[in-house]
Parts: structure tokens; C-alpha cells; sequence
């Protein structure tokens, strides 16, 4: 009986494993949605999404790679709907391999906001304005230009060599940290369990500066000028707070 019961068993768990995607096969993809909008909308789900400058020629250029049971039928989606780009991907049952990572080329006269739940955002380059609400994951920025906004839950954000005017960062568990390649007009940004540190350029732009830790150490090197027009707010709950200029 042993032997018996020993290779029903054998058989089930060849059954099972028929299951678990365990493959590395990947594919990538392109495809072009026209839009003629002054706001962009992006929904993601469950996948890493990378945001670049695209071109004036009324169009929304995607590319995506998707690695495992991310690539199997049904389990992620790309489609515009009116202002709305959705980027989806959901794998069912058990998998070994799932991911989906999506790069969107913005069309230059479009502002962005973007909500991602579980997977990381970046973006590069962009000159419009551009809001980031990201959850389970964190959210990258660099040489941005545009009023740029960024809440993020469970992950840190980061900006770097960023030039807009207006700038605001919020956190619930990560840092905040940001550096300027151009003196802006206002930079509030918050944490609730982590730091805060900006960077402001060179120069002899003054600031009204205000750093707030209630539970960490604040720091700024640059003076309080009460009169400026330039404004600078860093508060954090659980962390510390720091502001220098560039040396």
C-alpha cells in the first residue's frame, strides 16, 4: 500500500506544480494612444512605472515589458480611457514570476498626475506640472522642471537636481529628500516616521526657514529671513530635519 499511496502522491504534487509559473520568459511591447488633453491621468497597480519626456505630436507613447505570468492572458492591461491611463497587472494563483514594468513618453503640453498602489515610480526630465501619489512603494524624480508634488505611503521620495519653483513632499514611513538645481519660491516638506533634507543651491537667494522635529533633531544652515518671498517648511514627526545649501 505504501508504494501505492507514494505515488498518488507523487502524481498530485506533478499536478500542482502545473500550477506555479516558474519561468523567466520575458516580453516587451509598444503601443501608441492619442491624446490631445492638457491633463494626464495614470492609474497603476502592481507595476513599476517609469515617466520620460515624450514628443508634441499628440500622443501617448507606452512601452512595457512584462516578465513571467505578468505576460499570460488577461493579466495586465494598458488602455485610455478619455484623460485616463490605466496600467494594470494582477496575477491569480501562484507565481514564482510576475512583473510588469510600463515607460510612458508624456506628451510635452500634458500635466501628470499619477497614482500607483505597489510598484516604485520614477520620472525624468518632465517640464510640466507633475503630482505623484504612490502607495507600497517609493518615488524617484530628477531634473524636473514643472510644480512638482509627491505623496508617498510605505516608501521614501526623492527628488534631485530639480528646478521647480514649487515643491511639496509628503510621507507617512520614508524619508524625504530633495536637492535644487535652481533657487525655488516654496519647498513644504513633511514625514511622519522618517527625514527631511533639502538642498538648496548656490546664491544669495533668502529664505523664510522653518524646521520643525518633534521627536528628532532639527537643523538648517540657512538664515531665517523673515521678509523674503522664498519660503522653506520641513517638519517631521518621528525624525530629523536638515537644510544647507549646496556647497
Amino acid at each position: 500500500m505504501i508504494p501505492a499511496v507514494l505515488g498518488v502522491l507523487a502524481l498530485s504534487l506533478a499536478v500542482s506544480s502545473c500550477d506555479i509559473k516558474t519561468d523567466e520568459e520575458s516580453k516587451t511591447e509598444k503601443r501608441d494612444f492619442s491624446y490631445a488633453g492638457k491633463k494626464l491621468s495614470i492609474r497603476a497597480t502592481n507595476s513599476s512605472v517609469r515617466l520620460k519626456v515624450g514628443s508634441s505630436d499628440e500622443k501617448v507613447h507606452v512601452e512595457r515589458t512584462l516578465k513571467g505570468k505578468a505576460g499570460d492572458s488577461g493579466n495586465s492591461e494598458w488602455s485610455l480611457d478619455g484623460s485616463t491611463l490605466t496600467l494594470r497587472t494582477d496575477c491569480n494563483g501562484i507565481s514564482l514570476s510576475c512583473e510588469a514594468s510600463y515607460t510612458v513618453f508624456v506628451p510635452k503640453s500634458a500635466a501628470v498626475a499619477l497614482e500607483s498602489t505597489a510598484g516604485p515610480v520614477s520620472a525624468q526630465g518632465l517640464a510640466q506640472p507633475l503630482n505623484l501619489h504612490v502607495k507600497n512603494a517609493s518615488a524617484q524624480v530628477a531634473n524636473v522642471s514643472g510644480k512638482l508634488g509627491m505623496t508617498v505611503t510605505g516608501g521614501n521620495a526623492s527628488a534631485t537636481d530639480i528646478t521647480s519653483q514649487e515643491f511639496s513632499a509628503t510621507t507617512s514611513n520614508g524619508r524625504v529628500k530633495a536637492t535644487f538645481g535652481a533657487a525655488p519660491r516654496t519647498v513644504t516638506a513633511s514625514a511622519g516616521n522618517g527625514n527631511v533634507n533639502v538642498t538648496l543651491p548656490k546664491g544669495g537667494e533668502e529664505y523664510r526657514v522653518t524646521t520643525k522635529a518633534t521627536n528628532g533633531q532639527a537643523h538648517s544652515s540657512v538664515p531665517n529671513s523673515k521678509g523674503s518671498d522664498r519660503k522653506i517648511e520641513l517638519t517631521s514627526q518621528n525624525g530629523s530635519v536638515r537644510v544647507d545649501r549646496a556647497e
